[in-house]
């Protein structure tokens, strides 16, 4: 038998990356937009009050992040082993649960505005900021649930194989974003309250393109009734999302200090550049994180697979992916500062010197940062927690609170070093860390686990029988359950080669068998052939009057004996679970 290497982990994350970096640029241009033609229009004055809303921008993330991303990551993993109405169900909780907190935070924001600019850093003696700031304010708490059901509706669409229809949405709706910015702000006028409803009517384009993705036939994606055991269980797996999201709240905690701090060293000048720093880093990190956005969905599947060597792979393919494309804006950044500078409306004024060399730091902290989104995104996706939360509350509270005020001591000059001391230190700490395995998950006993790719040749399937079958002996399986094993891969795999790839002999599957220790063997088999469901053939009984094909025989009989089966055609593959 001839063994060949992984064809599917490559081909699987670059349909989910270019997508998921498409969407990423228009969320990074969309979120620049405000910054790019408010600083236009306004100068520093408008800078600085969308950089004083950056803590109420964060809180929105950390939940609309939290509840898509850790919901995702759950749909994901359950569709991977083969449970679709647990998944069609955890979706509901998620939808309903962000729905009602988003409607509550829009209400309470409203109703407590004054407070909560005073928060910010504004009051009404400050004139032009604090106008600024509340027109904009306003628009953005109203539209929170609009922006909470963005985000979700995109990350359970790029888990269920419409990531094309995601880019889009994103893609359409933040361009739109940027054309009613300038519209409403350069043309009408209208400043900040301007920016902001050209947000929000981003938000609602984009969702109207997410919603036909939603009423897909046949598709786990749907709207359900409200129903309280889906929304609790709903709040449980929001642990795997804040375990990054909870940067937003660091990152809130961190610009309420940091802007009442540069309005104090540099008035709005500082508190302007710091807002064109931030705004440089969108355009930077999106890119690292959307191609984490492009791992998780295959490194949940393989979760789900117990598949360690295919999710090393996606790691491996998202650290140089990741590095290749954020390098590239690192490095412009790095030679053109001053083409940032004119970008925003500052070039030319007191602002520029200071963002000058600002910017170039940056640049060489974005690198570590880079690094650190893609290792806290590897772990979140495989559903070890804790060493994400451990390295997102180092980059974003212990290291970053206290040297905060350690670089304000040493005056402005000296503040552009925070986050190149903060990401690079993370890193290195997080490093040091993980020596000795101390993050290591407990997992699934590897000898439990048979895996083996192998061409699409009857030879090649029934060499794997033959293996599978000392693999079910070792491990205690009684004899009819190791007949049904082998008699799966038989015939299943002489049905795909068959009907699916109808005498192609360059295709391969992949065939991974599960002894779980309840006794429990679970079969997992994915092939690169046309799309084909083996369970779908014709499968009646024989009778003596009438035809019967030997292949649907076969399948008709698994049927029956299976504990339960399951196919789904994932990212261009067929893939089957059998549970015997």
């Amino acid at each position: 038998m001839q063994k060949i290497k992984d064809g599917f982990t490559v081909k699987m994350f670059r349909r989910l990356w270019t997508p998921a970096i498409l969407s990423s640029l228009g969320w990074a241009l969309s979120d620049m937009a405000d910054a790019v033609v408010v600083g236009q229009k306004l100068g520093s004055v408008g800078l600085a009050a969308i950089g004083l809303i950056l803590p109420v921008y964060m809180i929105n993330c950390m939940f609309a992040h939290g509840l898509g991303l850790g919901g995702s990551v759950r749909y994901s993993r359950l569709l991977g082993e083969g449970k679709r109405e647990e998944a069609e169900k955890s979706f509901g909780g998620i939808f309903w649960l962000a729905l009602i907190l988003s409607v509550l935070t829009a209400v309470l924001g409203n109703i407590f505005i004054g407070g909560l600019l005073r928060l910010l850093g504004t009051v009404p003696a400050d004139g032009e900021l604090y106008t600024a700031t509340k027109d904009y304010l306003r628009i953005l708490i109203s539209a929170t649930p609009l922006f909470y059901m963005s985000n979700i509706f995109n990350y359970y669409l790029r888990n269920n194989e419409s990531q094309k229809l995601a880019g889009v949405g994103s893609i359409v709706g933040n361009i739109c974003d940027i054309g009613f910015n300038v519209i409403l702000v350069i043309f009408a006028g209208m400043g900040t309250a301007g920016a902001a409803l050209s947000t929000l009517i981003g938000q609602v384009i984009a969702i109207a393109i997410y919603l036909p993705g939603f009423f897909k036939k046949n598709s786990p994606l749907r709207f359900t009734l409200i129903s309280i055991k889906p929304m609790a269980e709903a709040a449980f797996s929001m642990r795997a999302g804040f375990a990054t999201s909870v940067q937003y709240l660091y990152q809130m905690i961190f610009f309420l200090i940091c802007n009442n701090m540069l309005i104090r060293l540099g008035g709005e000048t500082a508190v302007a550049v710091f807002d064109v720093i931030q705004n440089t880093s969108y355009l930077i990190l999106y890119l690292f994180e959307g191609t984490c956005r492009a791992m998780q969905p295959v490194l949940s599947t393989y979760q789900g697979e117990h598949n360690s060597k295919g999710k090393r792979s996606v790691l491996n393919l998202g650290l140089s992916s990741g590095l290749l494309i954020g390098g590239a804006l690192i490095a412009f950044v790095e030679i053109s500062p001053r083409g940032m500078c004119l970008l925003f409306g500052i070039a030319g004024s007191p602002s520029e010197a200071l963002a000058f060399t600002a910017l170039r730091i940056y640049g060489i902290a974005a690198l570590f940062a880079g690094l650190n989104i893609l290792i806290c995104g590897y772990f979140q996706a495989c559903e070890n927690e804790k060493p994400s939360f451990v390295l997102e509350t180092l980059r974003g509270a212990v290291l970053l609170i206290p040297l905060t005020f350690a670089c304000r001591s040493f005056g402005l000059k000296y503040f552009r070093l925070l986050f190149l001391l903060t990401e690079a230190c993370s890193l290195l700490i997080f490093g040091l860390s993980c020596i000795g395995g101390r993050y290591k998950k407990a997992e699934l006993d590897p000898e439990r686990i048979y895996q083996k790719t192998v061409l699409s040749t009857s030879n090649d399937i029934m060499d794997v029988s033959r293996e599978l079958e000392e693999f079910c002996e070792r491990w205690g399986a009684d004899t009819k359950q190791s007949l049904l094993v082998t008699m799966t891969v038989e015939e299943i795999g002489m049905a795909v080669l068959n009907r699916g790839f109808s005498g192609r002999t360059d295709g391969y599957i992949q065939i991974t068998a599960i002894m779980f220790e309840n006794g429990i063997l679970e079969l997992h088999m994915r092939d690169d052939a046309t799309s084909f469901n083996p369970f779908g053939m014709s499968s009646q009984k024989a009778s003596a009057d009438s035809d019967f094909d030997m292949d649907s025989m076969g399948v008709l009989v698994i049927k029956k004996r299976a504990k339960e089966f399951f196919y789904r055609r994932y990212q261009g593959f067929n893939s089957l679970i059998i549970r015997i």
